[in-house]
């Protein structure tokens, strides 16, 4: 490695330079939508005619479950901010009637998207419980295969049963060969992985869920709503604790749509009632919008530590972003097969990955702006060959984990970048021509604080 190539940044070497996708996400968001629908059109070959779709041209209503993002829908009891300040001013309550004498962690964990790379994320999740030092959540958000660990994670080493299943899955457990394309939804039939999340999700867990979200925790899933375009939010503590009958069939359902890749695997219809009629919203993949996220964090928080009369300064406020990929092109060949499903998987996997770069340095401007502690973690470039994101091979992935269990258990698995309070060095830190510019080179963040 050259002098100069080694005061580049991680994302000036993962191509993000003063203008591109992180600044306007919607032109590669149209160009993906563009692909898939061509795709679509091109492998149908006859089109089954959907069931109870939405009303053409009728407001666009949340599901139950879910909670409004973009201001369309007025029906919703609260919105996305207004939950998550209420959550977050009940944990701050229940923790200082607790240590009333002691400096408040607050703890945010994100976990990307990522296919079988999640095992990377399964094995630093659980490498940090062997560690001791795997603090409490007060809020985990989960997208695609982050969605499938957010439960485990939110709730807690007790559940490292869940994560470890990473090493362990076959292809088989995730989809079937067999494609329905000739019915015009996808190209694998994803039937196994509903019968997996089933056997992963049950009951109790919905109750350990239940339990949580009362003492102010929030664990959230985004799903991408097809029939708007919208990123939706389900906030799945409200789901658990739901008394509908139908609310472990909702949680399962949202987990798998937050899984599922469009065009490769079959959109998850969600059923909305209420209103003129009842009808079903087709979703998707949460990483075609984000592959990341903590919508407007900040806000909430602040509410809510004004609502208990403290400030921000009354705690040390982290946010840990656990990305399921490598960061860096690795500028060497990897070639892709002369057909249309290994160009459709390679085209989706450009687009995708340029959408978490940006999703990545929104959520790291969003920190530093506001005085948040910023961690990442991500697959370094040591670790090769990375394999296929849709290829869930036991021995891969298992190698994957334990690289992430034991760089956990070392204390070098996470980056950081302190809340800056100098403005002139915001400046040069949100630059991305200069962001973490140090990033590599800092100690790895030891996450107990002193009394």
């Amino acid at each position: 490695m050259n002098k100069c190539d080694q005061t580049r940044t991680p994302f000036q070497k993962a191509g993000i330079g003063r203008v591109g996708y992180a600044i306007n996400p919607n032109l590669q968001f149209l160009l993906c939508m563009a692909v898939m629908l061509g795709v679509i059109m091109t492998l149908t070959a006859c089109v089954t005619k959907r069931v109870a779709p939405p009303p053409a041209g009728e407001i666009y209503r949340v599901p139950w479950g879910a909670l409004p993002v973009e201001s369309w829908d007025q029906s919703a009891s609260k919105s996305f901010l207004e939950d998550l300040s209420e959550g977050d001013k009940t944990y701050l309550e229940d923790f200082r009637s607790k240590n009333p004498n002691k400096r408040l962690q607050f703890n945010i964990l994100a976990l990307s998207g990522g296919g079988s790379h999640g095992a990377y994320g399964a094995g630093v999740l659980t490498g940090w419980t062997a560690s001791g030092k795997r603090p409490e959540f007060g809020t985990v958000t989960g997208i695609s295969t982050g969605a499938l660990m957010a439960t485990a994670a939110f709730l807690g080493s007790e559940y490292d049963y869940m994560l470890r299943r990473y090493t362990k899955i076959t292809n088989e457990e995730i989809y079937r060969k067999e494609g329905i394309a000739l019915l015009g939804e996808s190209v694998r039939d994803t039937a196994p992985l509903r019968k997996t999340i089933a056997e992963l999700i049950d009951e109790k867990v919905l109750e350990a869920v239940a339990s949580e979200h009362a003492r102010g925790r929030r664990l959230f899933i985004g799903t991408t709503n097809l029939d708007t375009q919208a990123f939706t939010v389900w906030d799945m503590g409200i789901i658990a604790s739901s008394d509908r009958p139908d609310k472990l069939e909702r949680y399962r359902k949202v987990v798998l749509a937050s899984a599922s890749i469009p065009v490769l695997f079959p959109p998850v219809y969600i059923s909305v009632d209420g209103g003129k009629e009842s009808y079903q919203q087709m979703h998707v993949d949460g990483g075609v919008r984000e592959m990341v996220f903590y919508y407007d964090f900040i806000e909430a928080v602040d509410a809510a530590f004004t609502s208990v009369g403290l400030t921000r300064a009354d705690a040390n406020i982290n946010l840990y972003v656990l990305y399921n990929g490598d960061l860096y092109a690795s500028g060497k060949y990897d070639p892709v097969e002369p057909n249309l499903l290994s160009i459709t998987a390679s085209t989706l996997s450009a687009l995708m990955r340029t959408n978490t770069l940006g999703s990545l340095y929104r959520v790291y401007v969003q920190a530093l702006v506001y005085g948040i502690n910023f961690h990442l973690t991500y697959i370094p470039p040591e670790f090769q060959p990375l394999g296929d994101s849709i290829d869930f091979n036991p021995e891969d992935m298992g190698r994957l984990f334990d690289f992430g269990y034991n760089q956990s258990i070392k204390d070098e698995v996470w980056r950081t970048q302190g809340a800056v309070d100098d403005f002139d060095e915001l400046i040069r830190s949100i630059d991305p021509m200069e962001a973490l510019q140090q990033f590599e080179a800092r100690p790895p963040f030891d996450p107990e604080l002193p009394e």
